[in-house]
């Protein structure tokens, strides 16, 4: 693929990661699915195989890649398969409801003999089978996607799978973004960031309020802070034997995709040692007031709602 054409491939994804609205309020459509459907996505992605992980980012820069660098250390695990580095299928969500629409048009009396989302686990099935191809029989699949569009829809399309949803800082994320994606504007970043916290916080409230299980939000500074608790504390919420965690392999993981050790606009997601130190977190401590003051209007309750504050006083 030349350079052209990897541009504009990067700006088709870029523009759909920041500028795409459907999927991030609470009043997505969640239709009905059948006791049918999902015993035959369990038969579809493989009835002895244990419930993959897929990492969801509140939105791209917010740590993806060093989480998926904590989790695949365990020997459980089986890592981006097939070389996926990145899986957007929840943002396709609305693309598969419309592919059972076209089905139940193209012939009417199918109606009734397909509850409305039995698309969204069939096909979320058949990518399982496909991702547990190559992964040994014994190990679980590792995913990630920074982006929570339809994240409500998670057990929807993988009922057999789990989820660590991950947070960070929305003002160190729009400080971090902005500088890896110069073309955008801070306004821009910061009503994302926003949608993005405010689906998530309506994605917990609907997992809690369904009783659905295998799901867990944490933040990314608290990996950051104390990776080994944090990867203790995964091991326990997803069922991973703790005692088989390389512990002492944490500290060697390199950093990956920063924003401040690439020169700026040049993120090259190269693996660099990491410095004595490094912690990526309250850059936006050096915003002016205005900045600051914007960053409020559009997202402070957010940030307070997430637990990043107490009140607008900073």
């Amino acid at each position: 693929m030349d350079r052209s054409t990897l541009l504009v491939h990067d700006l088709k994804k870029y523009f759909r990661y920041f500028f795409e609205t459907r999927g991030f309020t609470s009043d997505n459509f969640a239709g009905a699915i059948s006791q049918d459907a999902i015993r035959t996505a369990a038969l579809a992605r493989g009835n002895g195989r244990g419930p993959a992980i897929f990492i969801q980012g509140i939105m791209p820069r917010s740590g993806t890649v060093y989480i998926g660098e904590l989790l695949c250390r365990h020997p459980d695990l089986y890592a981006y398969p097939h070389h996926l580095w990145e899986l957007p299928m929840l943002p396709l969500t609305a693309d598969i409801r419309q592919l059972q629409q076209k089905f139940m048009l193209g012939y009417k009396m199918n109606e009734g003999k397909l509850q409305d989302d039995d698309f969204l686990p069939l096909i979320g099935a058949a990518m399982m089978a496909h991702l547990h191809a190559p992964a040994p029989q014994h190990q679980r699949v590792l995913a990630k996607m920074p982006s929570v569009q339809y994240l409500s829809q998670f057990f929807s399309m993988f009922p057999h799978e789990n989820v660590l949803v991950l947070v960070r800082d929305g003002r160190d994320v729009v400080h971090s973004t902005l500088r890896t994606w110069t073309h955008l504007n801070f306004i821009q970043v910061s009503l994302l960031w926003n949608r993005s916290a405010k689906s998530v916080l309506y994605a917990m409230d609907h997992f809690e309020k369904n009783h659905c299980h295998g799901y867990w939000m944490t933040k990314y500074e608290d990996a950051l802070q104390d990776p080994v608790s944090f990867a203790q504390e995964a091991c326990r919420r997803f069922g991973l034997d703790e005692s088989r965690y390389p512990f002492e392999e944490i500290d060697k993981i390199r950093v990956i995709g920063s924003s401040k050790l690439e020169e700026k606009g040049k993120v090259g997601w190269r693996h660099i040692k990491r410095p004595q130190n490094f912690r990526p977190v309250e850059y936006w401590s050096k915003w002016p007031l205005v900045k600051k003051s914007v960053f409020k209007v559009i997202a402070g309750q957010s940030l307070i709602d997430l637990g990043y504050c107490e009140d607008m006083k900073w």
